[in-house]
């Protein structure tokens, strides 16, 4: 008898579980979000294209017949369609987008999304080491320290920087923990991968975005090349090709490591010289620089110079090139 009153109570039960399922997995999908307009990018610069597109998650302007109009003006071309390809005014201006929808219940529905359009600039400095004779610049590599600073401007001014809360970001982590006010400038530890993303959002103190801007960094490994150096006529600006012949009695090299971290360079935990695997002390100040002399009838020297900082394994780099005697 007691199975006949469980049966009973389960059959007055599942009924409302099930009612309980279904109006909650309607509550997640069904969003009662307003329709709006999204830009594409999210914040076009001065004179650039973009793509205003209306969003309806709740699909309740379905059949609408829209009208779009920009800076006041009505754009027959896309008459009718959900998206519109349009182009930012001049830095420093407003040009208001608005869509008019006429649904065929004929209802009315206008959604508008401003565009102000401003210039971000963003300035990158590796703390990498290139020759000062170098017509390149520096590029980042595995853990060097980078220095960036955004600059916006409205076409007129710069922006107070103070007045500006901006958040920046490497390949999606957040630095500094989030937002900063005023924080235009930012340094970094160059991340993994050989084009690494940073990103900085400006907000004005509202929390309205101003500009947003991302930008592909291109990092390396450090690399050596060696220069001849002479007393006289200074450095050679071609580095010294390996299997080199050597024409007077005395040789001096300058080894050049390109884009190490500066404080690695600065102060490297290893600066090794070793001539035919042997190492050996330079004898000078410098510990990039080693000079060679003619012993005897001449013959094959290999040449290696290996620089490294121990913390930071990667941040380092050697070579071996060979001089003829």
């Amino acid at each position: 008898m007691w199975y006949r009153y469980c049966l009973l109570f389960l059959l007055v039960l599942l009924p409302a579980v099930s009612t309980a399922q279904v109006g909650t997995f309607q509550s997640l999908t069904t969003s009662n979000q307003a329709p709006s307009i999204a830009l594409s990018p999210s914040f076009p610069g001065p004179g650039q294209p973009f793509t205003a597109s209306i969003t309806d998650y709740s699909g309740s302007l379905f059949g609408s017949e829209i009208t779009w109009t920009y800076a006041g003006e009505v754009v027959d071309t896309f008459a009718n369609q959900r998206s519109a390809e349009l182009l930012a005014g001049t830095a420093g201006s407003n040009a208001t987008i608005q869509a008019n929808l006429r649904t065929p219940q004929g209802t009315t529905e206008i959604i508008t999304r401003t565009v102000n359009p401003i210039y971000i600039d963003i300035i990158i400095e590796p703390q990498t080491r290139v020759p000062d004779w170098y017509h390149g610049r520096s590029l980042p590599s595995y853990t060097s320290q980078v220095n960036a600073t955004a600059l916006l401007h409205n076409g007129t001014n710069f922006l107070d920087s103070n007045q500006i809360v901006y958040t920046w970001t490497v390949d999606q982590q957040t630095l500094e923990n989030g937002s900063i006010r005023g924080g235009n400038k930012m340094s970094f530890t160059t991340p993994r991968g050989s084009a690494p993303v940073l990103t900085v959002n400006a907000a004005d103190l509202q929390g309205n975005t101003l500009a947003r801007r991302a930008v592909r960094m291109t990092s390396v490994q450090p690399d050596m090349e060696y220069y001849e150096k002479h007393s006289l006529y200074g450095m050679r600006k071609r580095p010294l090709q390996s299997n080199s012949a050597l024409i007077g009695n005395v040789l001096t090299l300058q080894a050049e490591p390109f884009n190490l971290d500066t404080r690695v360079y600065n102060r490297p935990d290893i600066a090794q010289w070793e001539i035919n695997n042997v190492e050996t002390s330079n004898g000078v100040a410098n510990p990039y620089e080693i000079t060679l002399s003619r012993a005897g009838i001449g013959g094959r020297t290999v040449l290696n110079f290996h620089v490294r900082s121990l913390s930071e394994i990667l941040q380092g780099t050697e070579d071996s090139v060979v001089v003829n005697f």
